[in-house]
């Protein structure tokens, strides 16, 4: 299979190895295709000892389905915070394209097959977004993220539905890269996520492809479950911390950090904090 699976984690526990068991089933359910992907997990050096742990019980439940081979442990001996944790894991992928997915997501059973056909039939893409089902705690449909693309009849060059461009963008910011198929080749040259910003790193990214003729498809099928609801998540923190003076700001910041390939110094004086508790 041409595609690696990272899994950035930052802390472990009961709950997450929960989840963890979950991602890992939701991997080798996938039906439809003749061999399963590379894991790469990445993961700060206190919770070394779990994530081993947790690698050889997998490998004791699944077997030759999914050995240890399929294993890659990444200690992440510097910044852990999600870019760093993503773009670490990156320099690990051996195939052409990886995805990421969080350890509390999971993979449809159909979500590699689809993968594999696009992967196939459009060579010349470089991101391919997965439709996402956004799901609360018990595991209720709550929308449907990234179909925006087909709804709104998005078209590319070609005159083909489903592509992403920079006028949906700049119209339209709530598109995800959870689940999304990215060229490792590609992520590269782009430089990679950018570590200085926080709420709209996925969105800045995803301008920057643009901008640098990057081509974005949408794969018209739910290929990935999100938890959009966890308490203790990355954006559910910045949901309670951020107000919506900071959110515009790291808005703004992305369109304008667009431009530029590296991370740079941004000047945080302006934002207006309003704390929500």
């Amino acid at each position: 299979m041409n595609i690696s699976v990272i899994i950035p984690v930052h802390k472990y526990d009961d709950k997450i190895s929960t989840y963890l068991n979950s991602v890992i089933e939701s991997i080798t359910k996938n039906v439809g295709v003749t061999e399963l992907p590379q894991v790469i997990i990445v993961y700060p050096p206190d919770i070394e000892k779990e994530i081993i742990g947790f690698r050889d019980s997998q490998v004791r439940k699944y077997g030759d389905k999914f050995s240890e081979a399929k294993y890659t442990l990444v200690k992440n001996e510097d910044k852990t915070d999600y870019q760093s944790q993503v773009n670490l894991g990156v320099e690990y992928v051996s195939t052409d394209y990886f995805s990421v997915i969080e350890f509390d997501d999971e993979f449809s059973t159909t979500y590699f097959k689809n993968v594999e056909q696009h992967i196939n039939t459009y060579q010349d893409v470089d991101i391919f977004l997965s439709m996402i089902i956004e799901v609360n705690d018990k595991n209720e449909g709550m929308k449907l993220t990234n179909e925006t693309v087909w709804a709104q009849q998005f078209v590319g060059e070609n005159g083909e539905m489903g592509y992403l461009n920079a006028k949906s963008l700049q119209q339209y910011t709530d598109f995800k890269l959870s689940g999304a198929v990215i060229k490792k080749s590609e992520f590269e040259n782009i430089g990679k996520y950018k570590s200085n910003i926080k709420l709209s790193f996925m969105y800045e990214l995803l301008l920057r492809a643009l901008n640098n003729a990057c081509k974005i498809y949408t794969i018209p099928k739910i290929g990935y479950k999100h938890l959009a609801t966890r308490p203790d998540s990355l954006f559910g923190e910045y949901s309670k911390s951020m107000s919506m003076n900071e959110r515009k700001f790291w808005f703004d910041t992305a369109k304008n950090e667009a431009n530029f390939i590296n991370d740079r110094v941004i000047d945080t004086s302006r934002i207006t904090k309003q704390i929500v508790t």
